[in-house]
């Protein structure tokens, strides 16, 4: 009984010795550094792309800022322009448009060069 304590009492001081011992994350210093006065200077004029969807006299239009058509290829020329292609572009359709205009703008979206794109029904 005596060297199972001995025993005990060793494995007991090894993990205690070998044992690491971490911060909680919450005290760990943050290795960004940032330059306040240079962050506050560059605001984003960059607008998102954002095609909204809807039915007006049975017939699909799609719109990017002021500009409201029904042809795809004109909405494709317009996304291709896009400089902030890396934010994403959404489609907004109304609650009802058919899926399939819903899906040629998430196409139009793909072919105008955005890798990710978001599908936010309006209703």
């Amino acid at each position: 009984m005596t060297s199972m304590i001995d025993v005990v009492f060793l494995l007991l001081i090894f993990f205690i010795v070998t044992t690491t011992f971490q911060r909680p994350e919450r005290e760990v210093p943050s290795s960004i550094v940032v330059n306040e006065k240079d962050a506050t200077n560059e605001l984003s004029v960059l607008e998102p792309a954002i095609i909204d969807v809807t039915l007006q006299d049975q017939q699909v239009l799609f719109q990017i800022g002021a500009v409201q058509t029904s042809d795809l290829e004109k909405i494709v020329s317009i996304l291709k322009d896009f400089e902030n292609k890396s934010e994403g572009a959404f489609v907004r359709p109304a609650g009802n448009v058919p899926f399939e205009a819903a899906a040629q703008a998430i196409g139009a979206c793909k072919a105008g060069g955005f890798s990710t794109v978001s599908y936010l029904p309006l209703d």
